[in-house]
């Protein structure tokens, strides 16, 4: 029972760590230029 939450801790932490590392690495990027021009 003991190494049944090591593992649930472990996949805990994955999911979390996976998580975080999706939202910063999808940081929306900054526009650049003149934001009222709209390029075709």
């Amino acid at each position: 029972m003991f190494n049944s939450n090591i593992l649930k801790a472990l996949v805990a932490i994955a999911i979390i760590a996976g998580g975080v590392y999706v939202i910063m690495i999808d940081e929306p990027a900054v526009p650049t230029g003149d934001i009222n021009r709209i390029q075709p």
